[in-house]
């Protein structure tokens, strides 16, 4: 991904729980995603959210949208986390366990303030889920 591209992305965004659409479990009632580019391309990624039961989560992850499989070390069900970049308004990324795929988000900017992350996985019995989050772009 160049880092024009990177750059549409980048920002702070805040979901509208009144939009999701969570196949597994509830949306949470509140959330901030934070994603920035450096100079050199390198993509990092911070999310906080409080989940419909009240608990406070946090996650931060970086790499570069290359799709090579880079150490992950956040979580034990994963080991390693790729970005690729689609077009200058999709990012996707994806999480391994062991050379397995686990869970795959795909990034879509609807528009200048609009993203829509669609996030993937398997569940236990192999049936695979999509849980759909709206997020708005903070104002500066």
């Amino acid at each position: 991904m160049t880092t024009h591209a990177a750059a549409a992305f980048a920002g702070t965004w805040h979901l509208l729980p009144e939009q999701c659409d969570y196949q597994l479990g509830r949306p949470p009632r509140s959330a901030r995603y934070r994603l920035s580019c450096a100079k050199d391309g390198k993509l990092s990624i911070a999310s906080e959210w409080l989940s419909a039961n009240g608990k406070r989560y946090r996650v931060a992850f970086d790499g570069r949208a290359d799709g090579v499989q880079y150490p992950y070390h956040s979580t034990p069900h994963a080991d390693a986390l790729s970005f690729e970049s689609v077009s200058p308004t999709q990012l996707y990324s994806t999480t391994w366990h062991d050379g397995q795929e686990v869970q795959w988000s795909e990034r879509e900017l609807v528009d200048d303030d609009t993203l829509v992350i669609r996030m993937h996985g398997h569940l236990s019995d192999g049936r695979r889920y999509t849980n759909v989050g709206v997020y708005r772009r903070q104002a500066n």
